[in-house]
Formats: structure tokens, sequence, C-alpha cells
């Protein structure tokens, strides 16, 4: 009795679905697609027939969906194809089909609001399919109307063969076919011209994109790139805890801002930080979402949420911004570009806070001057890890000119020229190691290391006079320093560029110290550092009458440093001759914009001069102890903290004679 009942059950249910069937067929003919002419689309247009085709395979996929009288279908067209072909594909499809609309959604909202009206779509309860891009934002409206998402496939490898085979271009193998798969629908034309092979089209763009798997040679980034090296690590086990459900996702660094000197080699680093951390990387920056199609507003917006859609789309993923810079500061835009501006940062910001969630994109910008980024962007819940990425240490230049120059990859003379090569930032390596590998081709041979050697400019030696000048100034700051008690002098040092070189800075010597950490900061403490960075030249000024130009000479000079702080002094910790405080109100990368406040000029100049006056007249009451430990500098080229104690004024102890072990060590 139950058998029987179960199968009359399961009879009825078959006859239910046949004829649930055929009631649905006069509702779902405008998708059930008829033959059409198929070479002829292929041969009018290559993107209207790889958006057919994709079209098709949507729509007979979704049959159930779409014959709902009320649907309201939402198509996610990928990033690389304009939602205009793939409309006219559809109305090759639908043509003339009575009871059904198409939207081209909008890629962006803009400051004043949404330019659409939902209404205009939804209130007539007729079919409507939504075509937006992937990656953008759906109005709020069209999100709650939807009954149906689905995302197109275009460029599927039989498509691509069927428009090969109808254009007479000839066969594709499955790498050419996937390369294809990934370029804009812009170029389907050219790479399908008629008669003419696409392998070739495609052979010419797997040159560009394609990394041989397990060759690629990326820079160690657990070592040599300080604070960015001890991030990299911790990223890494935060990444590694997530994807073992050991940590959730808001516990990661989920935006982090790279910022350092130019040509640092950020880029490279950001490559060897996804390879490191097991990471899909997505590359681009600002000038590029700025030069993006026409470079209107529309334009650069639609590049911003391309640019998130497929980091999410490809996650877990690094996002890589360089020149981050170039977005700017609301604060600081001019009027005529104001509105535009504006609404490139907001937008940017919608995109960091992450209203869609975007778990397991972390972003990574890159800039020079991070001053000039609008600080919403670096805010809690954005880029809010901010990472001084420095030049190259020692270490760090080895492992850089090894990458350039990977067969001589284990020639210990290569880490020793690296050594020799203080201040050089990974670009200036990458140009040295280039120059290189130009003198071999000439003779038509390998690379050696004698063409390195040959690339590279050796300081001269420092004669006599110059050398204790030298010494005279490094000992004018370590006397300095140790008398206002600023930090633990750890060693001081000069270079003869005969048996001892520079490798840690690009000087002739240097003075280098542990600074105690601070909770915050006085007037008298701000002061003290400011005498301390104009010591050295003081000290010339007071033995030899004038002081030579490298106090002066880069932005990391004596002087530069002691020009910013003053700077700060005035502008944002109210230490000057006023108590405003103002912030960002100077742009220090624009000297001119510092002589234009003549108010904060006269500050400034004040506070230079009078602690350039007191480390002189401090080092005038020195002046013994100075000349003493000049001429031990001189004499042993470094000094560590033990055999300073001997120098400093008070003290009883009796320098010692350096041993040979010391000296070894001390190189």
């Amino acid at each position: 009795m139950d058998k029987a009942l179960t199968d009359s059950l399961e009879r009825y249910i078959v006859k239910l679905q046949e004829l649930s069937e055929v009631l649905k067929g006069p509702r779902t003919n405008e998708f059930r697609i008829t033959k059409r002419n198929l070479p002829a689309i292929a041969l009018k247009s290559a993107t209207d027939f790889l958006a057919y085709c994709a079209l098709v395979a949507l729509f007979r996929r979704n049959i159930g969906g779409l014959s709902e009288a009320s649907c309201v279908a939402v198509v996610a067209v990928p990033s690389q194809w304009q939602l205009k072909d793939v409309h006219d594909a559809a109305k090759i499809i639908l043509k003339d089909k009575a009871g059904l609309k198409f939207c081209l959604h909008p890629t962006s909202k803009h400051r004043r609001g949404w330019e659409i009206d939902p209404a205009e779509f939804l209130e007539s309860g007729e079919k409507l399919i939504i075509f937006t891009q992937e990656g953008s934002v759906l109005h709020e409206d069209f999100e709650l109307a939807a009954t149906l998402f689905d995302r197109l496939a275009v460029c599927d490898v039989r498509h691509l063969r069927a428009l090969s085979v109808f254009r007479r271009c000839g066969k594709l193998t499955d790498e050419q076919a996937a390369v294809i798969a990934t370029q804009a629908s812009e170029r389907m034309e050219a790479i399908f011209r008629r008669d003419q092979p696409a392998s070739r089209a495609a052979m010419k763009l797997l040159k560009v994109a394609r990394v041989a798997p397990g060759n690629e040679r990326l820079l160690d980034v657990s070592k040599g790139f300080g604070e960015a090296s001890a991030w990299a690590a911790a990223l890494k086990k935060d990444l590694e805890d997530w994807r073992q459900g050991k940590l959730p996702w808001a516990e990661v660094d989920k935006g982090c801002l790279l910022y350092g000197p130019p040509g640092t080699g950020k880029t490279r680093f950001a490559a060897a930080l996804a390879a490191h951390c097991g990471l899909k990387l997505e590359a681009t920056s600002v000038p590029k979402w700025q030069s993006f199609k026409d470079g209107d507003l529309g334009d650069m917006l639609k590049a911003i949420y391309q640019a998130f859609g497929s980091a999410k789309e490809n996650a877990p993923c690094l996002l890589f911004l360089d020149e981050f810079d170039a977005i700017g500061d609301r604060a600081k835009f001019p009027s005529r570009h104001e509105t535009y501006s504006t609404t490139v940062v907001n937008a940017l910001l919608e995109c960091l806070d992450g209203t869609e969630a975007r778990e397991g994109v972390v972003v990574l910008g890159a800039c020079n001057y991070p001053e000039r980024i609008d600080p919403a962007l670096l805010r809690s819940g954005r880029l809010e890890k901010h990472v001084r990425f420095p030049l190259p240490d020692a270490t760090a230049r080895g492992e850089i000119l090894q990458f350039h120059l990977p067969s001589l990859a284990g020639n210990p003379a290569l880490k020793e020229i690296a050594s020799r090569l203080p201040g050089k930032s990974g670009a200036d390596i990458e140009r040295l190691a280039r120059e290189a590998r130009r003198i071999a081709r000439k003779e038509n041979r390998d690379v050696n290391i004698s063409d390195v050697r040959s690339r590279v400019q050796v300081p001269p030696p420092l004669d006599a006079k110059t050398l204790y000048r030298v010494a005279i100034h490094e000992a004018g700051h370590a006397l300095v320093t140790h008398a206002l008690l600023l930090g633990k002098i750890e060693w001081v040092e000069i270079y003869d560029n005969v048996k001892n070189f520079a490798t840690t800075v690009d000087a002739n010597g240097g003075m280098f110290m542990e600074a105690p950490s601070r909770e915050f900061i006085t007037r008298w403490d701000t002061m003290k550092m400011i005498t301390s960075d104009l010591a050295g030249a003081a000290a010339e000024d007071l033995i030899f009458g004038h002081r030579a130009n490298w106090s002066t000479g880069n932005h990391g000079s004596d002087f530069a440093k002691a020009t910013t702080l003053a700077i700060r002094m005035v502008t944002e910790y109210a230490f000057g001759n006023s108590l405003f405080y103002l912030p960002g109100s100077v742009d220090m990368t624009s000297p001119p914009k510092l002589w234009e406040d003549l108010a904060l000029r006269d500050d400034v100049t004040e506070i230079l001069e009078e602690q350039y006056q007191r480390a002189r007249d401090m080092l005038d009451g020195l002046k013994p102890a100075l000349l003493k430990l000049a001429e031990a500098l001189v004499k042993h080229k470094r000094l560590d903290a033990v055999q300073l104690e001997p120098y400093w004024p008070g003290s009883r102890k009796v320098p010692q004679p350096t041993t040979q072990s010391q000296k070894r060590r001390q190189h």
C-alpha cells in the first residue's frame, strides 16, 4: 500500500512539472533563443559575437528565473568589457521584444547622488535586465528589487575558437586563448583580424605577460628593509592564522602605507611581499587611474572600482596602489578642481571602508610624500598602518644586485660591492647592473664582476687635512649630544676611503645613537635636538673659522633636519613666538612656500641661529675635549661606546690602545 502511494505521488509530481513547463512556454519565448546567423555576427563584430555567445549561455542557465513576469536580473559584466558592447549583443538576441527593458548601470555614485532613477525602470512592472560593471556599487533600490544575480562569462575558450574559425584566424592553444580572454573588449578586433592568425597576437601578449612558474626572482622581504621587513613577517603570520581559521579577518592589517625616498624599490617589495604571503598581486597606481581612457571623472571612478573589484574577485589578494600621494588632500584642492578631486577621494574612501566586505584583500599604498595625502585615507580602518620604507641597507643592496645579476649571485665580491654603495636606491642599483650587462653585451660575453666594479664610482681618498675636518665635525656632534643627554652614543666613525669605507650612510663620517622613546616632547627637548644637528657645522666654524658644505648637501643633511624640526616647532607644537596650531600649513617639499610666509621664516631663522650659536658656545668651552676626540678618530677611524668614555669631559678613564682584534671587529 505504501509503495503504491509513493509511486502515485511520484507520477503526479512528474505531470505537474510537465504542465509547469507548458505553462511557462508563452512567457519564456523571448529567452528561448532561435538560431541566428552566427558566422554573419562574427564577421560583423568580434565583440558582438563573444558577448552574444556569453549572453546565450547566461539566459539558458537562468531560464527559470528569467521566465518570471516581474524578473529583475542583475548581470555583472567583467571589468575589461564595456557595458555598451554587451547591450548591443543583447539587442541582437532580444530585438523588439515587448515587456522587456535594459539598464546600463552607472559605474559610480557622484557627490550629488546617483545619475539614475530606478523608479523609471521599476514602476512599469516589465522585465528588467541591469548590466553593471563587476566590482562597482549597485544602486540600493536595484539591490532590493533584484530577483536574479549572475556574472557574464565572456571569452569562453569555445567561443574564442569559434570566432577564430569564422574569421579564418587559425587555431588557438589553451594558453593563447587564456591570455586573449583577459584582454579588454576594445582589443578583440585587433586580435581577430580577418584572415590573420590570432595566435600571432596571442604570442605577443604572452611575451609581455608570461612569467615562468617557479622561476620568479623575488627579493627577500624578511630582512634589509627595516620596519617594512618586520611588518611583512607579522602580516604573513596573521594571514596564515586567518587561513587556518585561528584569526578573524578583522584582526589582520587590511591597509598599509609604505613611504620613503624615490627609487627605493617599493614596487618590487610589493611583488615580493605578495609571493611571501601567498597572495595574488593586483598592481595599479593613481596616475594610471587618472589616465584611464579619456581621464574624465567617470573614467577615473570606473578605474578605481575596477581595481578593487578585481582584487575582491582574486582574493586572497594584495592590491598595490603606487604613487598614492597623487590622490591629494581635499583641504588643499584648487577651487577649479575641487568637485572632481573631492569626488575621487570620496570614492576611494568608500572602497577602503569596504561597505561591501573585502575579506581577503590587503591594500598596500606606496608614496614619497605622505603629508600630501588626505588624512581621512590614513585613518584607522583604511590605510591605518604607516611604515617608513628606507633606502636599502648593505644586506638588501646585495640582494638587489643578485636579483638583477643572477649569474653572479654566488660571488662574494658582489656583496662587498653592495656594501660600498651607501645611500643608493634600488633604482640606482638596477641601473648599475644594467650598465654592467651592456659592457658584457658589447664584448659578446657573459657579465663578470669586473664589469660591475667598473661602473661603481669609488669615492676619492681623503687627504689628512680633509680627514681631520671630518673628525672635528663628528666629534662636535658627539660631544654636544652627550652633554645634552639626548641618548646613548653607540659609536662614532670617519671614512678615509682607503681602508675604511662608508657602508651605512652616504657620508664621510657618522655618529650613531640610540635615542630613548618619548611619550611627550618639550620645547627644550626640540631645542636640544636642533643644537645637536647643528653641532658638527659649529665645530668646524669654531676650529677652522668656516664650515664645509656637507652639513647642507641633501634632504637628510644636518641643516635639513634642523630646519624641518624648527618648522614643526612653530606650526605644530606652538613652540615659536606665536601660540597658533597650523599642522600641514607649509608644504615641506616646496621650499618657496616656506619663504612666502614671512612670520614663519622669521621664527625658524631665530630658532636656528640661536641653537647654532648655543652649539658653538658649548664647544668653545669643550675645545680641549673636542680636539682630543678628533685626534683619536683620525687615528682609529672608529670608536665605540666603551672607547668613547675616556674622551667625555670630566672622565678619569685613560684611553686604551686599540688592539688588532678590535680593529678587525670595528671594520
